[in-house]
């Protein structure tokens, strides 16, 4: 296959922005980001200015309405925009960032979103880009558009357009599509500071990931917006605040398909808010329940739940044996070290999205009282 890359004058980010039709021979750039570390405290490349967050609303693979902005507002946001038929650059950037991801501690994965906007809408049907991102995290988020809906979007990233100009007319499923090859990583103030160029390692990862996910900011990075302050890393108090804290969500690897139980520790970090319903990709349904001790006069039981009230500064816990989830028929029986995407309905912070952690009931209580402990129970 003729491997094609590009450097595009006019469109420039230190000079040269990498366009590729999904080929190799970026890793040069890459190797400089690396060796930029030493000076931003990062191997990402500095992007000069910041890049603010775009707000743009693409359909998600489930075919619901995602405005990109609002959805992940207080979170560390990698945006990326590719196609499911390329051959090497894009899922190996997916693959790196995946992998990566899977081995950071649970509040430090939960604190990043993975975005994918496709370039080649034609062919990168929501059935078919679920599937294809499911395969590398099942958390990772799928968006589709129109040809010039999405290029409207890089226009006011200051990135090139996509290029159709290899599509043939004889065999219009067989093609290449020339699309900018680097991630953008937005920090919790909803500007992206540093980009990670096609060739970039996943030690490059490892490294980068746990920083911005700790609102670190890169050494010497320019300000953002008008009259911008001075950046400099980010100290824990100062970060923005969230709403809704999930220290810790584990799932006790279920006996069978039929249901399975999901424990988590909350903190309500602003008004009193109400956890009206969950979901889950992986379950037919969800429940939400309490269980009631027993005495002589009457058996233990199980109470269904409609809602949990959490008030404001509040650390909720679902535990074993009070206030849990259940999950029902799993599509598949998760096994330990698998990670199961959950959404969790306030009425007023709106959808969070977490991953359960799927692990051996003899660590649950362990791992429960931990995160209660991070939180100051």
């Amino acid at each position: 296959m003729q491997l094609h890359h590009r450097l595009l004058a006019g469109l420039t980010l230190g000079g040269a922005l990498l366009f590729s039709a999904c080929g190799r021979g970026a890793g040069d750039k890459a190797g400089e980001s690396a060796d930029a570390a030493g000076t931003s405290g990062f191997r990402g490349v500095i992007t000069s200015p910041p890049r603010e967050k775009p707000d743009f609303t693409l359909t998600d693979f489930n075919g619901e309405p995602f405005n990109f902005r609002l959805a992940t507002n207080g979170k560390v946001t990698l945006l990326f925009f590719g196609y499911t038929h390329c051959p090497d650059v894009c899922p190996l950037h997916v693959a790196n960032v995946a992998a990566v991801l899977k081995k950071l501690p649970f509040e430090a994965r939960d604190a990043i979103r993975f975005v994918f906007v496709s370039t080649d809408p034609e062919r990168d049907t929501p059935a078919r880009l679920k599937e294809w991102l499911g395969n590398f995290d099942p958390t990772f988020i799928g968006l589709r558009g129109s040809v010039d809906e999405v290029n409207r979007i890089l226009y006011t990233l200051r990135m090139p357009p996509i290029d159709l100009s290899q599509k043939p007319a004889a065999a219009p499923q067989e093609y290449l599509v020339g699309h900018a090859a680097q991630v953008l990583a937005f920090s919790t103030d909803g500007y992206s500071r540093l980009e990670y160029p096609f060739g970039i390692r996943q030690d490059d990862w490892s490294h980068d990931l746990p920083k911005l996910a700790r609102g670190e900011l890169p050494n010497g990075s320019p300000p953002s917006g008008p009259g911008g302050v001075d950046l400099k890393p980010m100290a824990e108090s100062e970060a923005p605040a969230v709403a809704i804290r999930v220290a810790a969500a584990l799932m006790p690897q279920p006996a069978t398909t039929t249901e399975g139980a999901l424990y988590l520790v909350l903190r309500n970090g602003s008004s009193e808010d109400t956890l009206y319903a969950v979901e889950s990709p992986a379950a037919g349904r969800a429940s939400m329940h309490e269980t009631m001790p027993g005495d002589q006069q009457a058996m233990g039981h199980m109470m269904p739940l409609a809602e949990v009230v959490l008030r404001s500064g509040e650390t909720l816990q679902f535990l074993p044996g009070a206030r849990h989830i259940m999950l029902h028929d799993f599509k598949v029986r998760p096994s330990v070290g698998d990670a199961v995407p959950v959404r969790l309905r306030f009425r007023r912070a709106g959808d969070v999205i977490v991953v359960a952690n799927v692990v051996a009931y003899a660590d649950v209580e362990r791992m429960l009282t931990a995160a209660a402990s991070s939180l100051g129970q």
